[in-house]
């Protein structure tokens, strides 16, 4: 592969891993355990500012770090898909999807894969700064000591794009010293995933150094149907590096003040499932975070500094009928982007019953494609440059008043800027570099205010009750403008023109404990989009149609494109019962009902449901944790959904059923056996006009050991 990594040199982290895992073995874990005579042990479990400033609990899901270590799945994704309402833009896990659909949205909006919802990893954006997506393969769920998951949009700290709310992860590097430890995990279709983590405090003044490397590899599957496999189609797979590491001092001796200085780099290969079809991408980010983390009602305050580097490519071809060969038809060979950002979060207390939070946002994004079409006898004959600036700014202002102990209520107000600049797009030949296009689109600036008002009453010891009604928007991400991509044979068009998509919605919520064991919680939302980014088929083959080229028998041409109105309106109803001090059962379900209600472009899509969104999901999980075993199983149903706006092609129902068994050893050692899909149900992911259906992960099973030091 072709890649420009600037990470290339590292051939593999099992080099690395070795000689980490003899330090930590040896002197690193010497020092852990000599430090009782010298060092206080330390675990500093304060709620970070960024998450701390959620202000509706009622809604909000939290999972701790049991839930995420010891869970089936081997991906960040995989556990939060146990979330009702959590969606990539394709069923897809993220260890085969390709990147560009996954992006992620939250119970209240459809999904997009440029994502509606922002990501954040101790405060910081996690969202990719060209095309919105997220790299999932990134985190190692056993570093992470909780995620929030916030499904409402509007007035937020957390910055532009929080359309569909926010999820929030917090690291266990900068929550708990001094810990670590070592992971591996192998299996039917993962040679190996490693991972080994640290943070030490060094000293009494509170230097804590901290880092991790994993890496996985996922030897794959074929991702079409078997009825509509031809000789062309091989196992999607992939492979991925990640290092973290960084230092925190604590800057006063209560430990309130902390400035963490961190970088971290990541990389990944793929294959799509043909000889040809592969991608990959990289990163290097940077970050300066200082914060002041004191009581309830005390004022505390987060600045972040951050700047990202991001490369993609990706090598698009079109599959014959027969699919017994393929053909070279778009080499998106660099798609090179970066952002740098500053972020500054305030919360004080007035008085005794008003905390006030403010704080101010902006960030710069450049980013651009180059790549060759046009694929004519044994190369491709012409080439293409597109991309653009972008810039955002925010400034929001919020209070929570708490007149009484059982009542409490929310409002603010945020004001958004965003700018594009120097969008351009160049097309030429490749032999005699004739200019075909040159196009230079105008600078936009536009400017809108966001609001939300909220309360939280509790009616009684064993009944809450809660509302929200919220404003958001999202500006289109450079991706969206200029990039076209292809998937089978729907080719699909950027859009320089496309304008900021908003949301206005509203949600009601009750949460009751009946007994000490069981509580119950039930909650309505509707949501009305304006202008919101949709892929909308225009042309359809076969013939040539301008910029979409040829299209064979079934092709469709699209275009990203703004549809007026869309409203999704639903419900989500949910139990948590602890059967015995040892044994939890929770079950959820979550109903949506979206349509399109107006979109010019193509009127014909009036009255359809929005594509990739299930009319209902339910999930049903059991867990236990008993001596020295712990177990968890899932039991997960999605309803049947269009892939396609026109509502044509449907991808059918599924149910699956996830597990695993952990047995400790001891206080620091276990080994585990997990399986997901174990039923090895069909999950279909996408179906094409030709008929081709291509599907999800089979069943798959891990087994492995955990060592902490």
């Amino acid at each position: 592969m072709k890649t420009p990594y600037r990470f290339k040199q590292m051939p593999g982290l099992a080099p690395l891993l070795r000689p980490v895992a003899a330090c930590l073995a040896s002197g690193l874990a010497t020092a852990l355990g000599d430090s009782s005579d010298s060092l206080p042990e330390i675990a500093v479990r304060a709620t970070p500012f960024a998450t701390a400033a959620l202000t509706t609990p009622a809604t909000e899901v939290y999972l701790g770090e049991a839930q995420l270590s010891h869970a089936p799945q081997r991906t960040l994704d995989g556990v939060l898909r146990d979330v009702p309402g959590f969606r990539l833009f394709r069923r897809t896990d993220s260890i085969a999807a390709h990147p560009t659909t996954q992006g992620v949205s939250l119970a209240n909006v459809g999904p997009s894969g440029a994502s509606r919802t922002t990501v954040l990893w101790d405060g910081v954006p996690m969202n990719d700064p060209f095309g919105g997506w997220v790299p999932w393969t990134r985190f190692a769920p056993a570093t992470i000591s909780a995620v929030r998951l916030a499904p409402e949009g509007g007035v937020s700290p957390w910055g532009t794009g929080s359309i569909g709310g926010v999820i929030a992860m917090d690291s266990r590097f900068l929550n708990e010293a001094p810990f670590a430890f070592i992971e591996g995990a192998a299996g039917n279709v993962m040679p190996h995933q490693a991972t080994v983590a640290f943070a030490q405090d060094l000293n009494p003044s509170g230097t804590r150094l901290f880092g991790t490397v994993h890496e996985s590899k996922f030897s794959g599957y074929p991702v079409i149907r078997e009825d509509k496999r031809g000789p062309v189609d091989t196992r999607a797979n992939s492979r991925e590096r990640a290092f973290d590491a960084g230092v925190a001092q604590f800057l006063t001796p209560d430990r309130e003040w902390r400035l963490t200085l961190r970088a971290s780099a990541w990389e990944e290969e793929r294959g799509n499932g043909t000889p040809l079809t592969t991608n990959a991408g990289d990163a290097l980010d940077f970050s300066i975070r200082l914060t002041r983390n004191a009581g309830a009602d005390e004022w505390s305050s987060e600045t972040i500094f951050y700047t990202q580097n991001r490369q993609f490519e990706s090598y698009f071809t079109s599959v014959a009928s027969d699919r017994s060969s393929e053909r070279p038809s778009l080499d998106q060979f660099s798609v090179p982007s970066s952002a740098v950002g500053i972020i500054q979060r305030t919360r004080v207390p007035l008085g005794d019953r008003h905390m006030l939070g403010a704080g101010v946002d902006f960030s710069g994004v450049e980013g651009s494609t180059h790549e060759r079409f046009s694929y004519s006898g044994t190369s491709f004959t012409k080439e293409r440059e597109a991309g653009g600036r972008q810039a955002d700014g925010g400034l929001f202002l919020q209070d929570t008043w708490t007149p009484s102990r059982s009542l409490q209520l929310h409002g603010g107000v945020r004001l958004e800027i965003h700018q594009d600049s120097d969008g351009r797009l160049q097309e030429r030949t490749i032999a005699t570099g004739a200019t075909l296009k040159d196009r230079h689109y105008q600078h936009t600036t536009n400017c809108h205010p966001q609001f939300t008002l909220g309360g939280k009453w509790n009616a009684m010891e064993t009944v809450e009750w809660s509302s929200n009604i919220f404003s958001g928007g999202r500006n289109p991400s450079l991706n969206e403008l200029y990039r076209p991509f292809r998937t089978g044979d729907l080719v699909t068009l950027g859009n320089p023109e496309l304008g900021r998509e908003s949301a206005v919605g509203g949600e009601m919520a009750l949460k009751l404990k009946a007994t000490d064991e069981l509580t119950f919680r039930v909650k309505a939302f509707a949501n009305q989009m304006r202008d919101a980014i949709a892929t909308v088929s225009l042309v359809r083959g076969p013939g040539t149609f301008g910029d979409w080229g040829y299209l064979p028998p079934g092709g469709v041409g699209a275009q990203r494109t703004n549809v007026e109105k869309v409203m999704v309106r639903g419900a989500e109803a949910g139990a948590e019962w602890k059967v015995t001090r040892s044994i939890t059962l929770q079950a959820s379900w979550l109903a949506t009902h979206s349509e399109i209600e107006r979109c010019s472009k193509e009127r014909n899509l009036e009255g359809k449901r929005l594509a990739q969104v299930p009319s209902s999901q339910a999930i049903l999980q059991i867990r236990g944790d008993l001596q020295n075993w712990m177990w968890v199983a899932v039991c997960r149903y999605v309803a049947a959904q269009f892939d396609d706006d026109a509502n044509t092609l449907s991808l059918g129902t599924c149910m699956t059923f996830d597990a695993r068994i952990t047995r400790r050893l001891g206080k620091k050692t276990e080994v585990f056996v997990a399986g997901e899909n174990l039923s090895n149900a069909e999950i279909q992911t996408r179906r094409d006009a030709n008929g081709t259906v291509s599907i999800g992960a089979p069943r798959m099973w891990s087994t492995g050991l955990r060592r902490e030091f």
